[in-house]
């Protein structure tokens, strides 16, 4: 790789010609992004403008990984890179028209970026720079410009009505709405503040999943792929999205040993198990028909045993291996390409059911309308893992469903009851939704269950800061202790925003 001077165009703002971007970088440059990616130890900008040049450095780190994956090559080429034009590919007057409607920094961001080709990322098309605010009626306020600007538009491949990564001029943060249809989980802006972050947090999102495996780039289209690889993965151009990694496998072992630890350092006395033994052998999951080749079977094997009775108020360990396989309902041959849900961790008390109903059948069984159930047939209850069709658009391996054998809000016009991540209530009746993300999902995508890393996280900080006890035998409070979600103590049993 050699040194090399991208030119950047020309821009016109206001009518004056601006100076000439001359952006001095390598390929080296473009690809180390460590210390511009967000983290705990390095935080986002929390000020009111765009840090245009730490998020020009993350869009930049996207267009060239794109760039290298479908030229299929281990080498950067800037000048092939920088001869690409898309959005300024346009009538001069029409990019005049757009920044002219532009803060000072997103005309900056734009003067230090590469113009990518359609395709940017798996749910976003390309650069867009749409000015948007008649799509926010309730914060259109702004008199002598534009409010809202659509940064990166979704792919069409996701359907109609799109919108996209929506940038906030005023507060300067941004969030992304895939579709029209999701614009009231964003405003007013004010009220749904939790929903709007920097962008470098939404592109330090995406790079995450892209380096641990979650998103792929495979110029590939699904007829080169055999019809493994077509079965196991969702592919929109040149993104492949996978219901788990292995990166998620070894994370969730990690979370849920972290709780394990959190309870046992609280516990006088502990079942005589030793601390490396894993919760289950390949025999016992055969038992139970958990499939070879899945998230669950990998987690299930690879997590070590807990040497107590009590995970969770009213939810037992499987110690009981037999019991384990027998009580799984779920798990039935013929599922086709679905990976089917299974019991993990159960009630203690077996007659604390719910009745099978329409919520049950729609997560359990998706579309299909031939299930070995009838309405009102009794569903043992506790903490199950997702049913996932891999080849379906945004499913989550990882993900988990808690079945409580009581409705949460009852009351419909209960506006102090539980919450999902996204801040909306859990809808009223509902047994299945607590620590779910909710209808929007900020960083992307639309459908998926909450991944039983956050939930593990999440409990280890009820633990910790007290909210539940630890007794001799494990978590103390039995299940209906999940209803003081809906008696003022929601934000114990939330989970803040993720991917």
């Amino acid at each position: 790789m050699r040194n090399h001077k991208t030119r950047h165009r020309s821009v016109l703002n206001t009518g004056c010609v601006l100076t000439t971007l001359i952006m001095n970088t390598t390929a080296e440059h473009i690809l180390d992004i460590e210390d511009a990616l967000v983290s705990d130890e390095n935080s986002a900008r929390d000020e009111y403008t765009l840090d245009f040049q730490r998020c020009a450095r993350l869009h930049n780190y996207l267009v060239a990984y794109a760039y290298m994956a479908r030229n299929e090559t281990k080498t950067l080429d800037l000048d092939a890179l920088a001869s690409e034009s898309w959005f300024f590919n346009q009538p001069s007057e029409k990019i005049e028209a757009i920044r002219a409607r532009l803060d000072p920094s997103l005309n900056s961001f734009l003067d230090s970026i590469y113009d990518p080709k359609p395709g940017f990322f798996y749910w976003v098309s390309g650069l867009e720079m749409r000015l948007a605010d008649e799509c926010f009626f309730e914060d259109n306020d702004f008199e002598d410009k534009e409010r809202f600007v659509i940064i990166y538009d979704t792919t069409p491949d996701l359907g109609s009505h799109c919108l996209g990564v929506v940038y906030d001029q005023l507060n300067h943060r941004a969030s992304f709405p895939l579709a029209i249809e999701n614009s009231d989980s964003i405003e007013p802006v004010a009220e749904h503040w939790d929903m709007w972050f920097p962008l470098e947090t939404i592109l330090t999102h995406w790079i995450y999943m892209l380096r641990m495996g979650k998103i792929t780039a495979d110029p590939r289209n699904y007829g080169g792929l055999s019809s493994e690889e077509a079965d196991s993965c969702h592919q929109i151009d040149l993104w492949r999205w996978y219901p788990y990694c292995a990166a998620q496998i070894d994370s969730t072992v990690a979370a849920m040993d972290r709780y394990t630890d959190a309870i046992e350092s609280r516990m006088q006395s502990l079942l005589p198990i030793s601390r490396d033994t894993p919760l289950f052998t390949d025999a016992d999951l055969d038992a139970a028909l958990v499939p070879r080749e899945c998230f669950i079977r990998s987690f299930l094997a690879q997590v070590r045993t807990p040497r107590f009775k009590l995970v969770a108020p009213g939810l037992e360990i499987p110690h009981d291996k037999e019991a384990f396989a027998a009580r799984q309902l779920f798990n039935t041959k013929g599922q086709g390409r679905d990976v089917p849900s299974l019991l993990l961790f159960a009630s203690t008390d077996n007659s604390r059911t719910a009745g099978f109903n329409e919520e049950i059948h729609r997560l359990f069984f998706g579309s299909r309308n031939q299930v070995p159930f009838n309405k009102g047939d009794s569903i043992p209850t506790g903490l199950y893992s997702a049913t996932v069709n891999r080849f379906a658009y945004d499913s989550e391996e990882t993900g988990f469903h808690l079945l409580l054998p009581f409705a949460l809000r009852p009351n419909l016009a209960d506006e102090n009851g539980a919450r999902r991540s996204d801040g909306t209530l859990v809808p009223s009746g509902s047994f299945t939704q607590l620590f779910q993300h909710g209808v929007f999902h900020p960083f992307g995508g639309e459908h998926r269950a909450q991944r039983l890393e956050r939930l593990f996280d999440r409990w280890t900080e009820l633990i910790e800061s007290g909210v539940w006890n630890v007794g001799d035998d494990g978590v103390e409070g039995g299940i209906d202790m999940f209803r003081n979600a809906d008696h003022g103590a929601w934000e114990d049993y939330w989970i803040s925003p993720s991917w």
